[in-house]
């Protein structure tokens, strides 16, 4: 067919004389040049009422085509293209082309293309036009030529990433393809496919008396009831009507909802309450009925149409400049249609377009449209151009990654455009940065590669594929799909890491295939900054970190809205800052929400566009590396930021498990190279104790009865294993050495304060601690013929006649008091060396003591002799936090371990444990290297700290047992 390419010469753009608008000069310029350099399916916007189904017509003409296939969005506006492909009256009227000129041979398709011979008789045309569904229904199957069509116009393309509109474009890809539409945006946000080659602002439009002015008549009410509110707007409806009408303007109206049985409710209403002449279409009645109805309309016979969901897009009749919105659109590309639609000025005796509908909250793009004393005139062209340009931004900054994909795996095209990524990263700082497109994910088969040279940020699309664990064959296969993107600012000199997998050495392995030196994570003191300059800001989740060692809560989180408000100032005494989420008001006005956790990761609960999603990371980064105060005006102020540190400020005595693994409590397997479970151990029932020391790292014993594991805690490397390890250990499915990464041990210093995951959180100063020496007990050890250097002995390791240790003389002197219940517990994972019992009127008393050997032949000045015994006691507390617990392990104690009676046993300890009494401890420390009449400042500084965080816990009360 050379239909096209012989009245090519024909066709006259002659910019002074004819009567095409500014638009269409543009739009058909900027194609003819698009296709003298690109093949690429190209997007034209222009405005409702600007001329767009004459640019369509011109296309084939001035692309000289073979033959066309024009995609429409309905039966109606099918209709009116074939109309103007058949008659060509409105480049005829604008002179664009002689009145003599052969019309194109022009099919409509009306019903589906269901044999090969109806494919066939399409070669037999210039032009066919048809709906998505006629045409798709039967493609794939009957397999057509797919050089049929050399250009195909898409009409209203914000439909096209619908299934069969994608359809169509992609089989016939060979084809020119342009897309037409005044609205290249979604609300599910997929990508409206196309390069945008031309955009003709709504703003020109008005200044080109194309798109006219709107006003919006705001029905405000209190009213729930829907009949009242449809009778209110149906009044003003007509108000607006018959004023319209009175001063001359031929204007007609319709009324607009979204569900049929309502559209059937306000016919009644309106004829009940108005005088209007309206008549109902919906999609259940047929093409005829609705083509006759129209007809009357344009007749003057109708004053307007009650319609769901119709006469929206392309629908050409300027008369309609009276909305009665009785159920706004949801979306704002159908909005901005809809409006546009009214707003069209190519016709006489018309003026404004007006809306009529009741207030909403809801929100259109950024903009509350439907409120009281809204100018829509200006809302509706800033809502149209900030939503085109944000959609061009995206598509421009998209066309700048190279895209890499595995044919043989991927089996259909992605575009960049479609992801949305939520937006969650862990951010490293390094001042070194390979964009290492060779990066591999071990297990998995890379799919897609996005770089982008010029902002060094690189995407990742993988899969794996894993067979049900339930099932033996390799029948079925679990896909898993991932994504990855890793971007640097080479200003803030930050890496940003989003990952579909969130474990630390996940992250360590991406972070240092992308740099030569290894990356460091960022304090959360520069991580706190995110909040910095926000306003309005209200807290869902506080996570907050325990300083009080062994207190039976490691870590509290608060959850509600303005949880803010329940921090007392008293709180930071002995909390610090932990993790975070909360909404809030950023600099541009606009709501957010952020959240921030240990180990430098941040997110907020929204999916975002790439290049948005990387002007968040610039945005994060500026603020991380600023001198910027955080000041929320809030309980929230109280809590201390933890201090990133190289080396341990003080000696640490004590350490504690994470708060996980006490509210878990895990299981810990160790399992033979051969994958056999040799061993299962409750995690807890390990001991941690501390081997040596450094300022840079602790080397550390896990230790049960049957077992020890060797660890290293650095500053630098986090938890590795000491030595080789001939064993595998797993933390339910996790490698232990993943797990204590993730699940960091605590770290308490001489002085209580704490390190968790590289901060430091030390404690607030409220003027000096001193211990009242008065209250330290002193114990006779001459009297028990007491070797104060001998903590207890060996089985075979005490002779007759020699000293006791500290141990025999405690419990010779408890046997002798007043307790019901004396235990002797000494051991790994040990609750006291010795635990009394009391059973008195009101209360259970227990009494918990911890002995330690003195470190010289008498009592001095020695803090090693202070250290381990305040830590074991202040452990203990974890026992502590309810009868129960404490009843479980006690009975667990003399079940599984060597933990024996002094005095009573088991029934008369279960009996007094069942009684319906409060319960009360007492923490004791005995060292008779502590001397109470010569204690010195530092000493007595440790035994004060300690005291301070016992009985903070759980009515603890705390004693020193002691030397005079």
């Amino acid at each position: 067919m050379k239909y096209f390419s012989i009245n090519y010469s024909n066709i006259k753009i002659n910019i002074d004389k004819n009567g095409l608008r500014n638009a269409q000069i543009g739009a058909i310029h900027a194609i003819c040049s698009h296709f003298t350099l690109k093949e690429n399916p190209a997007l034209v916007v222009l405005p409702t009422g600007t001329g767009k189904t004459a640019v369509i017509v011109m296309c084939p003409y001035l692309l000289q085509a073979k033959r066309v296939l024009v995609l429409s969005s309905s039966v109606l506006v099918r209709g009116q293209i074939v109309d103007e492909f058949t008659t060509l009256k409105t480049l005829k009227e604008r002179e664009v082309i002689d009145d003599n000129i052969n019309c194109p041979n022009v099919l409509e398709i009306k019903s589906p293309l269901e044999t090969t011979e109806q494919w066939q008789n399409l070669e037999n045309y210039d032009v066919v036009v048809g709906i998505p569904s006629t045409i798709y229904s039967e493609l794939n199957s009957i397999i057509p030529n797919k050089d049929l069509f050399d250009l195909i116009l898409v009409d209203e393309a914000h439909h096209a990433p619908a299934e069969t509109w994608k359809g169509i474009l992609n089989y016939f890809s060979n084809a020119k393809q342009i897309l037409f539409t005044a609205t290249p945006f979604r609300r599910d946000k997929k990508e409206v496919p196309g390069k945008l080659i031309y955009n003709y602002p709504l703003s020109k439009a008005k200044d080109d008396k194309v798109f006219g002015e709107v006003e919006y008549y705001s029905i405000t009410t209190s009213s729930n009831v829907t009949t009242e509110v449809d009778k209110l707007i149906a009044v003003k409806t007509e108000e607006v009507f018959k004023k319209d009408r009175e001063d001359g303007f031929e204007h007609y109206l319709i009324v607009r909802t979204d569900k049929k049985e309502h559209a059937k409710e306000l016919i009644k209403i309106y004829e009940k309450n108005t005088n209007l002449k309206i008549r109902r279409i919906d999609s259940n009645q047929t093409y005829n009925y609705i083509k006759n109805t129209i007809k009357a309309l344009r007749e003057k016979k109708l004053d307007g149409i009650v319609c769901v969901n119709m006469l929206g897009e392309g629908f050409d009749f300027p008369n309609l400049k009276i909305a009665a919105i009785h159920k706004p659109h949801k979306s704002l590309a159908i909005t901005l249609q809809f409006i546009g639609r009214f707003a069209r000025t190519n016709a006489k005796n018309i003026d404004k377009a007006k809306f009529i509908a009741t207030t909403h909250d809801f929100k259109l793009g950024t903009s509350q449209l439907f409120k009281e004393g809204s100018i829509w005139d200006n809302m509706i062209v800033d809502l149209s151009q900030n939503r085109i340009r944000t959609e061009d931004e995206v598509k421009e900054f998209v066309e700048k990654y190279d895209i890499f994909e595995n044919k043989e795996l991927s089996n259909s095209e992605l575009s960049l455009y479609d992801l949305n990524p939520y937006f969650h990263v862990k951010i490293y700082s390094t001042n070194d940065f390979i964009l290492n497109e060779n990066f591999q994910i071990p297990r998995q088969e890379t799919l897609y590669k996005f770089m982008n040279e010029e902002n060094n940020s690189i995407i990742f699309i993988t899969r794996e594929l894993n067979k049900p664990k339930w099932l033996n064959s390799d029948d079925l296969v679990n896909i898993e799909y991932f994504v990855y993107m890793i971007y640097y600012s080479e200003d803030q000199n930050l890496l940003f890491i989003h990952s579909s997998i969130r474990t630390k050495q996940f992250y360590d392995y991406i972070s240092s295939s992308f740099t030569n030196q290894k990356p460091e994570l960022v304090p959360k003191r520069n991580i706190n900054k995110v909040l910095a300059n926000l306003t309005e800001i209200d807290f869902f989740n506080i996570g907050m970190l325990n300083k009080a060692m062994g207190s039976g809560e490691s870590y509290r989180t608060i959850t509600g809205s303005s949880t803010q408000n329940t921090i007392k100032k008293s709180d930071g005494r002995l909390y610090s800052n932990g993790h975070i989420f909360a909404k809030a008001i950023n600099e541009t006005d606009k709501q957010i929400t952020i959240g921030y956790s240990s180990g430098s990761k941040i997110w907020s609960n929204t999916y975002l566009k790439i290049n948005e999603f990387i002007t968040f990371c610039n945005e994060i980064g500026k603020k991380i590396n600023s001198d910027l105060i955080v000041n929320t005006n809030s309980g929230f102020d109280n809590l201390p930021i933890g201090q990133y540190i190289n080396e341990f400020p003080l000696k640490v005595f004590a350490i504690q498990w994470d708060e996980y693994s006490l509210r878990k409590q895990p299981r810990l397997y160790k399992i033979s190279d051969a994958g056999e479970i040799l061993n299962e151990y409750s995690f807890l029932d390990f001991d941690i104790e501390i081997i040596r020391q450094n300022k840079y790292e602790i080397n550390l014993s896990l230790k049960n009865v049957e077992d020890e594991i060797l660890i290293t805690y650095s500053l630098i490397q986090h938890f590795t294993y000491s030595k080789d390890v001939p064993y595998h250990y797993q933390v339910d499915n996790t490698e232990l050495i993943n797990y204590l990464n993730e699940n960091s041990l605590q770290f308490y210093l001489i002085d209580l304060s704490c390190v968790v995951n590289h901060e430091y959180h030390p404690i607030p100063k409220e003027g000096d601690l001193h211990y009242d020496k008065n209250l330290i007990e002193v114990f006779d050890w001459n009297r028990y013929n007491t070797n104060i250097q001998k903590e207890f002995y060996d089985i075979n390791e005490k002779q007759t006649g020699d000293k006791n240790s500290i141990h025999e003389s405690i419990e010779e002197h408890l046997k002798n008091v007043n307790y019901d219940i004396v235990i002797y517990d000494h051991g790994t994972g040990e609750v006291a060396d010795h635990i009394t019992i009391s059973n008195n009127s009101n209360i259970i008393e227990v009494e918990l003591y911890h002995a330690k050997k003195s470190g010289g032949t008498s009592a001095g000045d020695r803090v090693n002799d202070v250290y381990d015994v305040c830590g074991q006691a202040v452990k203990s507390l974890i026992w502590t936090t309810t009868k129960l617990v404490f009843h479980n392990k006690i009975i667990a104690r003399l079940r599984d371990t060597d933990t024996t009676f002094i005095k009573g046993d088991e029934n008369i300890l279960n009996n007094l444990l069942v009684q319906p009494k409060p319960i009360s401890f007492v923490i004791n420390i005995v060292q008779p290297g502590i001397s109470k009449n010569n204690l010195t400042e530092k000493i007595s500084t440790v035994l004060a700290s300690t005291e301070t965080y016992i009985e903070s816990k759980n009515s603890s009360k705390f004693k020193v047992i002691a030397s005079e």
